[in-house]
């Protein structure tokens, strides 16, 4: 302190600014310094400023003995222009003084002393200042810590609680990305991750779900396979018997021989029909494809089950807007749209209508083929397991009874070796089958 009041006197002392200087001193006042700033000429020394006075208006300090002391000490002798200034500690304890003694030009002397007292008071209420200032940023510290601590170790809170019902398959808790920061991608990435697990365990759900259907319906089909077998097989073995044995007439011999043939056509059918599916879906299947008429396809069908549908006094309709042409093999795609068919004769109701519609698909460069028949509503899980292997609907609904649900199972594998598309819904007053094939241009 003193050696900045030191520097801030002499400035004003040069600068010949007589305005300038009293302010100077008045503040080294308020803090308790004593300044003397004195002429020396040839060893004539005379006080020209001090801001410490009595009553009297003399100064504080006893300038004659002061100076007699400075003058023994050899203190004028160390001092140069604008040189170190010179700092000795007076009596040397506590009711003592600290002085500054420095030389402003060639003849001009200042002269700063502060109480003992006065400095340690100031250096306790430093330190002080300074405990209780250290105790505030600590504090605050902590609290600042607390805080950013705690928007840190939140979202990670928050991931391990995610991570740990994740591993119990639980999904529905997700972390929070309020980052773009380290935590925040691994957020991110622990959302992402499982959203992917929950879709392939839904897809895995439905997979062993589908697959523990197909084994009831296979299990289904065996023992209902074997029942239909049984009655053909033994009318088969009592037929013969009685023709081996000579039984009935001529005419009734013939009898037992046409219904034999018939029995065993009926098994060759379905073993046919049974190992078709299998090449079709084990990929062994191979197509010839070349380019045809898909509207020659349905004219050939319908025309082959014409007698069948009068029978059956079904009224039908065929709808086309053009002759479209498809590549794929003939033979596969009339057996599968024979299929559709057939299952809409087998499935119609009481107002036995059946529409068959040629037309170019939603999606470019697609023809499609519908057939509708008048129906009641399909339920949702039928429509799921319609085109499954040995699935067959309620005999409710007119099922016929010799039906082994391989129809629909051999039209779905056809169209997907022609990677094509198809499908069931539901409509007013009736059900509509359809599928979709590639467009060609000749």
């Amino acid at each position: 302190e003193l050696r900045y009041q030191q520097n801030v006197l002499a400035t004003a002392y040069l600068s010949n600014n007589e305005a300038l200087l009293p302010p100077k001193i008045n503040a080294c006042e308020t803090e308790n310094i004593n300044i003397f700033i004195f002429i020396r000429i040839d060893d004539e020394t005379f006080i020209q400023m001090y801001n410490s006075r009595s009553q009297e208006g003399q100064p504080r300090i006893n300038t004659r003995a002061w100076y007699m002391l400075v003058t023994q000490i050899g203190l004028f002798d160390r001092l140069s222009p604008g040189g170190e200034p010179i700092i000795a500690d007076y009596l040397g304890d506590s009711t003592g003084s600290i002085q500054l003694y420095s030389q402003i030009d060639e003849h001009t002397y200042l002269f700063l002393e502060t109480p003992k007292e006065h400095i340690e008071t100031n250096a306790s209420l430093a330190l002080q200042f300074s405990i209780y200032a250290s105790l505030f940023t600590l504090m605050l510290g902590m609290i600042v810590t607390y805080f950013i601590s705690s928007r840190i170790t939140e979202p990670i809170r928050r991931i391990d609680a995610a991570a740990k019902k994740i591993s119990n398959m639980d999904f529905s808790e997700r972390c929070p990305v309020t980052s773009e920061d380290e935590i925040g991608q691994l957020s991110e990435s622990i959302n992402i991750m499982s959203d992917k697990l929950k879709t392939n365990i839904d897809l895995l759900k439905k997979d062993l779900e589908r697959e523990e259907q197909t084994n009831r319906m296979r299990r289904d089909f065996m023992a209902n396979v074997s029942h239909d077998f049984k009655t053909p097989l033994s009318l088969i073995a009592a037929y013969t018997e009685a023709i081996r044995d000579g039984e009935g007439s001529e005419e009734e011999r013939q009898e037992y021989c046409d219904i034999i043939i018939e029995q065993s056509n009926t098994m060759s059918q379905f073993v046919t029909r049974l190992l078709s599916l299998s090449k079709l879906e084990s990929g062994m299947a191979s197509f010839d494809m070349s380019f045809f008429s898909i509207n020659d396809v349905v004219a050939t069908v319908i025309k082959n089950h014409k007698l069948l549908l009068q029978q059956k006094e079904i009224h039908y309709t065929v709808q086309t807007e053009d002759e479209y042409i498809v590549q794929g093999d003939y033979n596969q795609i009339t057996q599968a749209f024979t299929n559709l068919l057939e299952n809409a004769i087998k499935y119609v109701d009481e107002k036995k209508e059946i529409r068959v519609a040629i037309r170019e698909a939603d999606e470019e460069g697609k023809i499609g083929v519908f057939v509708y028949n008048s129906s009641p509503p399909l339920p949702d899980e039928d429509q799921e397991h319609l085109f499954d292997e040995f699935y067959k609907r309620d005999k409710s609904r007119g099922a016929d009874s010799k039906s082994y649900g391989l129809g629909l199972a051999i039209f779905r594998a056809i169209i997907a070796g022609h990677q094509g598309s198809y499908g069931v819904y539901n409509i007013d007053e009736g059900v509509v089958f359809w599928f979709e094939l590639n467009k060609e241009e000749l």
